[in-house]
């Protein structure tokens, strides 16, 4: 395998081949699907760096970047759960090895820096990036970053069976049918795209006034944003959303996305005036259901602990976050240890969570 880095905005010929790349990968991620990467590199072309693994003339391995306030991170970080480097289902574990031994060995000598956001613990070439990276003589930090919460059994119908075995979750279901008439809908195609899209925008809004997260959908940028992440992942045939509707509106809204035998329920929001019927749990009801149609047995719930997932999660996938530099970057390494000690005191990431996070975040919006 030939591996190669390219400092400019992808042509067509890049898109066509990667496309090709990622529909028989393993895996195909969403967040690395080629009209959302398309999209996101639309947005910063001065900025990107195309990582190529070429093997007999054709495109076998793959990744994108961004380079930001001189570090270089996954393109895909402007909207994910978990970032992969995408690699041809027909690639070997030595042809994994072989990438990223030299991946290593060209950021070495272009002087990168490097976070990895979302690594994807379970990705079936992580223990070959982590003894190519133990053995370049970089810089290399591998923490723990969080993780992702799963519902899952042998089987769809087994699933299914498991989540419509909790009593709440049907109550949340039947009150909403008795009480307000819902409907339940699930879109597979573009159908009502943009208008379901600002419904669920003004809910978000609605639902984080007042409170210290208000909603970034309050800038129309980010609902744009939104909107042609929506449209990207529908051309790529993987975008499903479900909604709970009653007469005033759809008070209720996930996005889904699909991963071979898997739901990711990315995004939520509901109408806050409808907090007491919990519909988003009542969706993970329906969703289940749904996927009992569609043979699908993994529920994954994305990037983050939130109370609500553990409703029905029964396992965790890992998310770490990896730091690579050279070996006398020491503003860089510096930084990153401070990071490391921060998430290994309980007390102060507690703080930093609960309280510096969250200002942070309210001075930006």
């Amino acid at each position: 395998m030939t591996i190669t880095i390219e400092y400019q905005d992808p042509d067509q010929s890049f898109w066509d081949a990667y496309t090709a790349l990622w529909l028989n990968s393993t895996g195909q991620s969403p967040f690395q699907a080629p009209h959302l990467l398309q999209f996101f590199a639309s947005r910063a072309p001065d900025e990107i760096a195309v990582v190529q693994g070429k093997k007999d003339g054709m495109l076998a391995a793959a990744a994108v970047f961004r380079k930001n306030n001189g570090v270089y991170t996954f393109l895909s970080d402007m909207k994910t759960d978990a970032n992969f480097f995408i690699f041809h289902q027909a690639c070997t574990p030595s042809d994994w090895r072989q990438f990223f031994d030299q991946f290593l060995q060209l950021i070495k000598k272009e002087n990168w820096s490097l976070t990895l956001n979302n690594q994807p613990a379970w990705a079936s070439y992580m223990e070959q990036f982590e003894a190519a990276g133990q053995a370049s003589k970089l810089f290399w930090m591998n923490l723990k970053y969080s993780v992702c919460p799963v519902a899952e059994a042998e089987t769809p119908k087994a699933l299914f069976s498991r989540i419509n075995g909790s009593r709440e979750l049907r109550y949340r279901v039947n009150k909403l049918k008795n009480q307000e008439n819902a409907i339940f809908e699930v879109f597979t195609d573009g159908t009502d795209l943009d208008h379901w899209a600002d419904e669920f925008c003004q809910a978000h809004i609605l639902r984080w006034q007042n409170t210290p997260t208000p909603s970034a959908f309050r800038d129309p940028g980010r609902q744009a944003f939104l909107k042609a992440c929506l449209h990207a992942w529908n051309t790529d045939k993987i975008l499903v959303r479900f909604s709970v509707r009653v007469e005033q509106g759809r008070v209720g809204f996930v996005v889904g996305l699909l991963e071979q035998n898997s739901l990711i329920h990315h995004s939520t929001t509901f109408h806050p005036d409808y907090w007491k019927y919990s519909p988003g749990k009542a969706l993970i009801h329906f969703m289940t259901e749904w996927m009992q149609g569609q043979q699908m047995r993994v529920l994954d719930f994305g990037d983050g602990d939130e109370p609500y997932k553990y409703t029905v999660a029964n396992t965790e996938h890992a998310l770490h976050r990896i730091f690579i530099s050279g070996a006398t970057n020491l503003p860089f390494i510096l930084k990153t240890k401070a990071i490391k000690a921060v998430r290994d005191n309980p007390k102060i990431y507690g703080f930093y969570r609960d309280k510096l996070k969250r200002l942070t975040q309210r001075v930006q919006l």
